[in-house]
């Protein structure tokens, strides 16, 4: 994020804070419970997508080694997931598949090393459905993976297998926050006006939240 996002989004916060310990003034106004849900549901997606950018920045400066084996242990903890499908599956060819530890995933060659592992994310995706509802398999944690092994791919000269995170993150923090300040401006901002003369002290309160500090 910039300074400007850091700003703005530390104002999102002071507004969300604040309306979250007032609620009992305005729980009565259905319009400003949606408005206020729609806000929080555009900030708590600012915040998954701000740590993501954070952990794809972070991962540049980490050495190969490193790289390789944050990629190997994301690799086998997934691995095990699809282990454990294919042995309650009673599917052998893959359990056979997805047998490597993270121990053997780290000591491949560099150029057996990629092929391994996005043999491991093909796997995870074409049985995405079951894995994340009865194995704890999220789309983050296969996304991650997928970032990692970019950034791996990358170090070695080679060309990334998949859309670099850090890109997305950012195109999606900016239309994220585009989103947030639809919200306030043209809904939050008109519906608390209701408050000017029923409860003014509220009102300027909000108001006051909503001034964007210069840090």
């Amino acid at each position: 994020m910039n300074k400007n996002q850091i700003n703005k989004k530390e104002m999102y916060d002071a507004v969300s804070s604040y309306l979250d310990r007032k609620s009992a003034l305005w729980a009565s106004i259905p319009k400003v419970g949606e408005f206020k849900n729609e806000f929080t549901l555009a900030v708590a997606q600012i915040d998954e997508v701000q740590y993501a950018q954070q952990q794809a920045q972070v991962f540049l400066g980490k050495t190969k080694t490193q790289i390789k084996s944050v990629v190997s242990e994301k690799a086998d903890i997934l691995n095990d997931s699809l282990e454990a499908f294919a042995l309650v599956t009673a599917n052998e060819k893959l359990r056979v598949q997805m047998d490597a530890t993270y121990t053997d995933l780290n000591r491949l060659r560099n150029a057996e090393f990629s092929p391994a592992v996005q043999a491991i994310i093909a796997a995870a995706e074409d049985n995405m459905e079951v894995l994340t509802a009865e194995y704890g398999v999220t789309a983050e944690q296969v996304e991650g993976l997928k970032t990692d092994l970019n950034e791996f791919l990358a170090i070695n000269g080679q060309p990334r297998a998949y859309k670099i995170a850090s890109v997305e993150a950012t195109k999606s923090l900016e239309q994220l926050i585009d989103e947030a300040d639809e919200i306030l401006n043209n809904k939050l901002d008109k519906v608390m006006s209701l408050f000017k003369r029923r409860d003014p002290g509220f009102y300027n309160g909000y108001i006051a939240a909503r001034v964007i500090v210069d840090s």
